[in-house]
Formats: C-alpha cells, sequence, structure tokens
C-alpha cells in the first residue's frame, strides 16, 4: 500500500507549484500582464504533460529488467524533477521559467502514468474500489496540503520548490524500490512505427466507453482547472481580499481537505454498499457545482469556504470512484500504462484550455467571476456524458 504515498508525493508537488508558487512567479515576473503570462506557462506545460503521458506509459510497458518495466523510470524521473526544480525556482524570466515547467512537466509525467498503471497491473478487479478510494483520497489531499505548504513559501518559491521535489523524489522512489520486480523473461510488446502513433489513440468507434469515460472526464476537470490555476487572482480582485489572498488560501485549503476526506469515506462506503459507479459521479458533479454557484452568488470570503468545502467534498466523492471506472473500460489490458496514459490527458489538456479559455473568459466577460458559471457549465456536462456507458454501472 505504498502507491497513495506516491499519488500524494505527485500531487503534493504540483499543489504546491501550479496552484500557488507558479502564480506568485508570473506575477512577480510579468505583473502587467499576468494573466495572459499565466495562461502562457500553464497551457505550454499541459501540452507538454499531454504528449509525455501516453509516452511515458507505452516505454514503461515495452521496458524489461530485472527491476521491473517501471520502477527504473520512476528513480530516474524523481531524480530529474529535483533538478528540473531547482532550475525552475531560479527562473530570471518567463521564458526560463516556461522551460523548467516543460521539463517538470515531462519527468513528472514518468511518475504518474507507471504509478497509475500499478492498479490494472497488479490489482485483481475485486479490490479495485478500495485502491481507487485511496488513489483519489491521496490525489486530493495531496493537492491540498500542497496548496497549505506552498502559501508557507510565498515569499521564497525557490525553497519550496526544493522541499516539495524532495518530498516527492523520496517517496516515489521508496515505492519503486518497495515494488520492484523483475518482468526481464516477459515477452516485450513490438515497438513500430504504428504503435508509436496508436501511443497517442484509442479508436472511439470500437471502444466508445473509453471514449465517453475520456470525454466526461476531461470536461469535469477543465471546468475544475481555471478555478484552481487563477484562485489566487480570484481572491485578490473578484473577493477583494488584495494583499491578504495568499493569507486566506491555507484556510481554504482546510476546509477544501475537509470536504475531501468527507467525500472519500463517504465514496468509499457507498460504493461497497451500491456496487455502483456513475450515481455517485453525479452526486459528486451536483456537489461541485453547488459550490461554485456560492461565490457566483456572493462574492464574500464565507462563499469562498462553503465553494472550498462542496468542492473539496464533490472531488474526493468523485476520484475515489473514477479509477474503478477507467480500469473497467479499458482497451488492451496488456497495454494499462499507455492506456492510462491516453487518460491522464484528461487532467493535462484541460490545464491548457483552463489556462487559456481561463484568460479568455477573464477578459471577455470582465472578470474573474466568469470563470465560476463557466466551471459549473463544464462540470455537469462531462457527468452527463458519462451516463451513455454502457455495461458499467
Amino acid at each position: 500500500m505504498t502507491l497513495p504515498f506516491a499519488i500524494f508525493s505527485f500531487s503534493l508537488f504540483w499543489g504546491a507549484a501550479q496552484f500557488i508558487m507558479l502564480p506568485i512567479q508570473v506575477q512577480a515576473l510579468d505583473p502587467a500582464h499576468q494573466d495572459s503570462a499565466l495562461a502562457l506557462v500553464v497551457g505550454v506545460g499541459a501540452v507538454a504533460s499531454m504528449v509525455s503521458a501516453p509516452i511515458a506509459g507505452a516505454v514503461t510497458d515495452r521496458t524489461r529488467t530485472r527491476m521491473g518495466g517501471r520502477e527504473p523510470w520512476l528513480i530516474a524521473a524523481a531524480l530529474a524533477t529535483v533538478v528540473f526544480s531547482v532550475l525552475a525556482g531560479s527562473a530570471a524570466s518567463i521564458s526560463s521559467l516556461l522551460l523548467w515547467i516543460v521539463a517538470l512537466q515531462v519527468s513528472t509525467n514518468f511518475i504518474l502514468t507507471p504509478v497509475s498503471a500499478y492498479i490494472p497491473d497488479r490489482v485483481p478487479i475485486a479490490r479495485r474500489g478500495a485502491f481507487s478510494a485511496a488513489y483519489g483520497a491521496a490525489q486530493l489531499m495531496g493537492t491540498v496540503i500542497g496548496q497549505i505548504v506552498g502559501a508557507q513559501f510565498g515569499g521564497a518559491v525557490f525553497f519550496g520548490y526544493m522541499v516539495v521535489s524532495i518530498v516527492l523524489a523520496a517517496l516515489v522512489i521508496t515505492f519503486a524500490l518497495t515494488n520492484s520486480q523483475s518482468n526481464a523473461d516477459v515477452p516485450r510488446l513490438p515497438v513500430r512505427v504504428r504503435s508509436i502513433l496508436e501511443t497517442f489513440w484509442v479508436n472511439p468507434v470500437r471502444h466508445p466507453n473509453f471514449a465517453l469515460a475520456f470525454a466526461g472526464r476531461f470536461l469535469l476537470f477543465t471546468g475544475a482547472y481555471p478555478v484552481q490555476i487563477y484562485l489566487l487572482f480570484i481572491l485578490q480582485d473578484y473577493i477583494g481580499l488584495e494583499d491578504g489572498a495568499l493569507a486566506v488560501v491555507p484556510v481554504l485549503s482546510l476546509f477544501d481537505l475537509v470536504g475531501v476526506l468527507t467525500g472519500t469515506v463517504a465514496a468509499g462506503i457507498l460504493v461497497q454498499k451500491l456496487q455502483r459507479t456513475r450515481p455517485l459521479i453525479y452526486m459528486a458533479a451536483g456537489l461541485i457545482s453547488l459550490g461554485m454557484l456560492a461565490p457566483l452568488i456572493s462574492p464574500t470570503l464565507e462563499s469562498m469556504i462553503v465553494c472550498s468545502l462542496f468542492s473539496g467534498l464533490g472531488l474526493g466523492i468523485f476520484l475515489s470512484v473514477d479509477l474503478v471506472l477507467i480500469t473497467l473500460v479499458l482497451p488492451a489490458p496488456d497495454q494499462a500504462g499507455k492506456d492510462l496514459g491516453i487518460i491522464n490527458i484528461t487532467t493535462t489538456l484541460p490545464q491548457t484550455l483552463g489556462a487559456v479559455l481561463g484568460s479568455i473568459v477573464i477578459a471577455g466577460f470582465g472578470g474573474y467571476g466568469a470563470l465560476l458559471p463557466f466551471a459549473i457549465a463544464a462540470t455537469l456536462g462531462g457527468a452527463s456524458l458519462l451516463a451513455f456507458i454502457r455495461g458499467v454501472r
């Protein structure tokens, strides 16, 4: 059960880096264009992540060593992340920051995708509910605690990058060493030009359930990411906290954490009792939407607390059952890493679109508050697509 610690470390890193330290860096480097500059860095980084995630899956599917196929890549990626974090933390321009964020997206995808593949690789279907709940809880708690940690380094971003990257490296390397299992004698999947191109593709006609799971997850995260990415600016401008906004982030994160823990526990109990995933996903989307509605109606700190609590509750429920649904619609069990790499695009491409669309929405509709109805529409749209999945309850 070291898998949750590896996922926690990944989410801790990006919770601190992307949602706290990166906006602070961008605001310091280019305050006049902070919205578009943040959209550029996050967007290009997410494109790099989108491309590298399926490649990481395909490469680790085909690697054969005495340690296993995924473990050597996990160790190398963890060490590379520390190096790139040092460089990102000391970036003196938007262009250099962009370069190292791209490098970090690639290195951390060689962590997330292989770690995710351990569930279909080694966990029986009957036990995937428990593992999915642990995975989802670790992912959300890592992100929330990452925001709290990141806020403590608001005036010392370089050291913030160092701390969270070292934690990531330590936990990921521990996970790799404790779960190593030789696959040197396992037949290697063929490497062909066509197979490399197929790394980025699953036929939606032949695998409609996979396509629907991809599209639904994609829309849901496209709704969530703009609010998270621009949270500091929302607090400063829309809520009106200005210089006091950074101090509020840990408070909101704690309410988020309470929601996450409650949602995770509730989902774990309900999924075992109901033996269904989709009703819980609908519930999650409804709770997230209700949370976003509160500050839209009343732009106050209290409404942001309600938003954090309900969003955390919804995301806790969603990510606790989401992975069960995904593993049941994977097209090819022997290429789980590749297919999960494609699914991971649904958490990276929305960062690109979320950052870019968020910037457009802010400019076009006159402020950060316009992100909230956009988030509600995308969240409900994503959940509705999952209703069309057949053969999975």
